[in-house]
């Protein structure tokens, strides 16, 4: 997904600094796996995606009732983007969906104007058992969206249309709102992809119980649609559609892809075979694999051992195609394989790597697709929200419930950015800020949680999540390793406790009211998660479950904690006594120089002669004045005298110091 101004602007300056957007997730770096139903023990496929908007910055899931949007009323989207406007063609469908928390103060956060409009909303399932993802942001190379721009307020301006393109954030609302199945979904999709256009590129998932599409656009108007079938893929925000044949009757693609990448001097295929490598003609390609894609990979198969250079030199090791090396057409394929049968947990684990379950997690729902059941019962949801590197996945049947847990909708302030520890729970992250002459920098500083924060789903996985991760910027001391396994021990029970409880098929055939059950169920299971959540980060903020200095004379929020805690890491220093370091000392200079030597890595000097007649042989600086004096660190307090029991004065330290770091 992308987001409002700020995260524009947050996406240009990673696009803008090559090395840095290489090897950095930005504010849109959402990510999805998809696996088909033959390669899982469930026998059923899963499509999923997390919505990454930015840290600490409120999600809530609502349901759309049927007729909200009656036939030929008019949706006019957030005027951030365009806006674009749409008259309906029918009564609009149920449907559930994500949306930015517009109720604390009525102000849409992507326009900064009052919300009488609905702000990004994501993920969902229709009553007719049709689900959209929301989406992906992609990246068109520059010489393609000059050659077929993109449809936004400034282009419709320019060009006197009264059409402006659909954006991300429309998407999901118009296509649960209108489509009756995925195959509609998609259609509807591509017409307005052709007759409007839009704001930016983008990859999205529309299907159903019988049928599975993947949509990627890279420009104003041109795009391919695919069905999928048993296969795996992944995409960290960048085009996965490879090398296709365009006539494959699970292929949809506009009518102009191949001659508008002819157009823009980038097309790579066959034309006289209607054969496009639509990754290599649209997509913007960095030089640098994203570390998700790596990650991902690796974890399906430990075999793999993929780097970033293996996977820029060989884009087919994880993107999508329908031909052999002769170029025969053969079923959609990637060339992804697992080194096992994967089930339910190897597709959540997936959102725990390091590099997507982080911070910038808001929310993700995981598709399960039963083609065999009843179109009731045939979708499962899996529900995480908040930072997903501490959570759980809650199940749900989104055509059975009609309603949510309350901490699903709790409304609350943002998370304030302050450079003062508040006295209230908080984490700590970065943001950007304006310098005194208005430059923007990337500044770090404590995240102060709203007053409401407990009541809060999101909030509290957000903050647990985001607490372990940051607790010794916040505190001066880290989590102890054993209470880190001990939160992610309760929250892997919890998980298995929640296969348990979910209600079954064949109990919502035998209840006399299967939608209360469904619900309630529903319910149940998200207040039991949301309340361990809360137990949990109680759990972590406690003085016990910090890892306690060595010295009990270095205290918490001391300007040397981490300098004290760094420098017995590296065995730098050993403290005083066993128990103290006596921070307020004074330094002699054997002190200062056996520092240096061991900060050196302790190595051994090549003389073996001391030339001062005041350092003894075997004295535990012995060494360290001979490499000292080697390295031109010091040349001594005479021509025969190193004086080590004499103080080092701030002059002599940083002049070691100097000469230390100048060699």
């Amino acid at each position: 997904m992308k987001g409002s101004v700020l995260k524009k602007f947050l996406c240009t300056c990673l696009v803008t600094a090559a090395a840095f957007a290489a090897t950095t997730i930005s504010a849109s770096a959402c990510t999805t796996i998809y696996v088909g139903g033959d390669l899982v023990e469930e026998g059923t496929p899963f499509v999923a995606r997390t919505e990454d908007y930015g840290s600490d910055y409120n999600k809530l899931w609502f349901i759309s009732e049927s007729g909200k949007w009656k036939q030929g009323d008019h949706y006019v989207g957030c005027p951030e983007y365009g806006p674009f406007e749409w008259d309906f063609t029918h009564d609009s469908y149920r449907f559930t969906y994500f949306t930015n928390d517009i109720y604390y103060d009525g102000i849409c956060p992507e326009c900064g104007e009052k919300a009488d409009h609905y702000s990004y909303t994501e993920f969902g399932t229709n009553e007719k058992g049709v689900s959209v993802s929301a989406t992906e942001t992609l990246y068109g190379n520059e010489k393609v969206t000059e050659a077929d721009p993109y449809r936004d307020a400034e282009w419709a301006e320019a060009n006197k249309s009264e059409r402006i393109g659909i954006e991300e954030t429309d998407i999901p609302t118009i296509i649960l709102a209108e489509a009756s199945s995925a195959r509609e979904g998609v259609k509807l999709l591509l017409d307005i992809y052709e007759n409007y256009g839009c704001v930016y590129a983008s990859g999205v998932f529309i299907c159903d119980k019988d049928e599975v599409w993947y949509v990627e656009n890279c420009s104003g108007t041109q795009y391919v649609a695919i069905k999928l079938n048993n296969m795996i893929f992944l995409e960290p925000n960048m085009a996965v559609i490879g090398r296709v044949d365009l006539d494959d009757e699970n292929v949809i693609a506009s009518k102009d892809l191949i001659a508008v990448a002819k157009k823009a001097g980038t097309f790579v295929g066959d034309e006289a075979k209607n054969i496009i490598d639509f990754r290599a003609s649209y997509a913007r390609i960095s030089e640098k694999m994203d570390q998700r894609m790596i990650d991902g990979l690796n974890y399906l198969n430990a075999t793999y051992k993929y780097d970033s250079d293996a996977l820029v030199a060989d884009n087919t090791k994880f993107t999508i195609s329908n031909l052999d090396a002769s170029d025969k057409l053969v079923a959609l394929y990637t060339n992804i394989k697992a080194d096992r049968k994967l089930d339910k947990d190897d597709v959540f684990g997936y959102y725990k790597l390091s590099s997507i379950g982080k911070a910038s997690n808001q929310e993700i729902e995981i598709f399960q697709l039963f083609k065999d059941r009843p179109v009731e019962t045939a979708t499962v949801g899996w529900v995480g929200v908040g930072n997903m590197s501490y959570n759980v996945f809650v199940p749900y049947y989104p055509m059975l419930i009609d309603g949510m847990y309350k901490g699903y909708q709790v409304s609350t302030a943002s998370a304030k950015f302050t450079t003062e520890k508040p006295d209230t729970f908080c984490t700590y992250g970065t943001s950007w800020a304006q310098d005194a002459e208005g430059n923007w920098q990337r500044v770090s500083s404590f995240k102060a949680y709203p007053s409401n924060w407990k009541d809060s789903y999101y909030f509290t996985f957000e903050g647990l999540g985001g607490y372990i991760a940051n607790a010794e910027k916040i505190t001066g001391a880290p989590l102890k390793a054993e209470a880190k396994t001990y939160v992610a021990d309760k929250l892997a029970a919890l998980q298995q406790e929640l296969y348990k409880d979910f209600v079954t098929t064949d109990q919502l055939a035998k209840a006399d009211d299967a939608r209360a059950l469904a619900t309630e169920n529903g319910k149940t299971m998200a207040e039991k998660a949301h309340k361990l959540g809360v137990e949990l980060v109680e759990y972590i903020t406690k003085d016990e479950a910090l890892q306690p200095s060595v010295f009990t004379d270095v205290k918490e929020g001391a300007y040397y904690v981490d300098a004290v805690n760094w420098a017995v890491d590296k065995k730098v220093t050993s403290g005083k006594t066993e128990t103290t370091f006596a921070p307020n000392d004074s330094c002699t200079r054997a002190q200062a120089v056996t520092f240096l030597w061991r900060a050196a890595g302790s190595p051994e000097p090549t003389a073996s002669e001391m030339t001062f007649t005041d350092v003894k042989a075997d004295s535990y600086y012995d060494k360290a004045v001979l490499w000292a004096v080697e390295n031109g660190v010091t040349t001594g307090a005479s021509a025969t005298t190193f004086d080590p029991a004499g103080d080092c004065t701030r002059g002599q330290i940083v002049t070691f110091l100097y000469r230390c770091l100048s060699k």
